[in-house]
């Protein structure tokens, strides 16, 4: 073999073997692409799941159920398509399809469901937390219409709003329970005062109503118990938690929506 030919050969090989370098770092690069995305969607796939059996019974709005079950239905037929032969998402993505059509059929609610501890009050308020700051994220990306952002914010704002309400009226059932009639208006003033601070958008008048019958009937009591009852000066000097409740609610820069990458 002449020297040309044996010099024409190694140039060969060298470019084979670049060639295959190159095709074996794209493969590698691409599998570890793959695997960040079935990690992510796993993670947003938990998160939804999470809320479906977390929130209570018929708590969300037809409208904010039908937005999370369809988001992880979305999220479901991603994992299918990425790993066809993993039969628990063809399941999954089967059942929580055929959930999304039950709830698209229901009619809407005309009714809410009242929290009955603090403990449930918690846990609800860091999910709707969760899903008001998704919608944000998905807005930005330009994967929500602003007419559509802004009518899934109102609803959540309205959810936020009754459950801050119910947390009041709980504390307020708890100090009757103990005796501290003073602290229950206290607490029933303040759910008044979120429900008169929110009443242009939402009527809340009868539950403004009722919550008045509430507080003139301990008002009245504490007024035979102490002839000199005056307004506790204590409850009337404590912050206003009702005003700054859905500002806090509407602020956190480190949230777990915001840190996690997402694969439309």
């Amino acid at each position: 073999m002449s020297s040309s030919s044996i010099i024409a050969l190694i140039i060969v090989l060298l470019v084979a073997l670049v060639a295959y370098a190159f095709v074996s770092q794209t493969m590698e690069r691409k599998r570890k692409q793959r695997q960040r995305m079935i990690a992510a969607l796993k993670l947003r796939s938990k998160d939804f799941k999470y809320m479906i059996s977390g929130f209570p019974p018929e708590f969300l709005s037809k409208d904010l159920s039908a937005l999370v079950h369809r988001c992880l239905t979305e999220v479901l037929e991603q994992l299918v398509n990425l790993e066809p032969r993993n039969k628990s998402y063809v399941d999954e993505l089967a059942l929580y399809s055929k959930q999304l059509e039950e709830v698209k059929r229901k009619p809407k609610k005309t009714s809410r469901t009242k929290l009955t501890n603090p403990q449930q009050v918690k846990e609800v308020k860091t999910m709707l937390q969760g899903l008001n700051n998704f919608i944000g994220l998905q807005q930005q990306r330009g994967n929500l219409s602003a007419p559509q952002f802004k009518q899934y914010e109102q609803q959540i704002k309205q959810l936020v709003v009754q459950i801050t309400v119910d947390s009041y009226i709980l504390n307020a059932k708890q100090a009757q329970g103990s005796g501290k009639t003073r602290l229950a208006v206290h607490y029933y003033n303040l759910a008044k005062k979120l429900l008169a601070k929110e009443s242009g958008e939402v009527n809340y008048q009868k539950q403004i109503l009722q919550i008045n019958v509430v507080i003139e009937r301990l008002d009245a009591e504490m007024a035979e118990q102490e002839p000199q009852y005056d307004t506790d000066k204590q409850a009337e000097a404590a912050r206003d938690q009702a005003t700054s409740e859905w500002d806090e609610f509407n602020k956190d820069p480190e949230d777990p929506w915001k840190k996690k990458s997402v694969y439309d």
